[in-house]
């Protein structure tokens, strides 16, 4: 108990040397966040970290390198589609076919003729999914049934065992 009292009477004087000006910019400084604590995952600067990364002279060289790379890759595409793109404007195009493409044409089935029997083909197979959705529908209620009754001899035969 003595050393509680020595320590509140030694606290009181320290509390006098206190400069009440100062206070204010102390608390300030104090409640500001540092910049560790104030990054998260989406204020971070890649540049910054990139350069912090690579502080060695060797990776800054292969960094500078790849980048080098990678612009005269993107020149190389870009001049790709522009000289394709003005070979296709100087070139006739021809959308008849040749003579084997031809015969096939002619010696093929009848688009017309194919069209009118798959619409029937169409029309069969629509009513067959609607009666099997129907037939499916009808099976799960059936299950469903079967099941109740089930359980419902079940609880009978356990009920007469439970009284009898």
């Amino acid at each position: 108990m003595e050393n509680v009292t020595s320590m509140s009477t030694d606290s009181c004087d320290d509390l006098s040397d206190i400069e009440l000006k100062d206070v204010p910019a102390q608390l300030e400084t104090t409640l500001k966040p540092r910049p560790y604590e104030a990054s998260t995952l989406f204020n971070i600067n890649i540049e910054s970290e990139l350069t912090l990364a690579l502080s060695d002279s060797t990776q800054e060289e292969e960094l500078e390198k790849y980048r080098e790379r990678a612009q005269k890759e993107q020149h190389k595409f870009f001049d790709f589609v522009m000289r394709a793109t003005l070979d296709e404007d100087n070139r006739p195009m021809s959308f008849k076919p040749n003579e084997e493409q031809q015969r096939h044409l002619d010696q093929g089935p009848n688009l017309q003729n194919f069209v009118r029997g798959s619409l029937d083909f169409i029309n069969i197979a629509t009513r067959f999914q609607a009666k099997h959705e129907e037939m499916m529908e009808l099976l799960d209620s059936i299950e469903d049934h079967t099941q109740f009754m089930q359980n419902n001899m079940f609880n009978n035969a356990a009920h007469r065992n439970l009284a009898g």
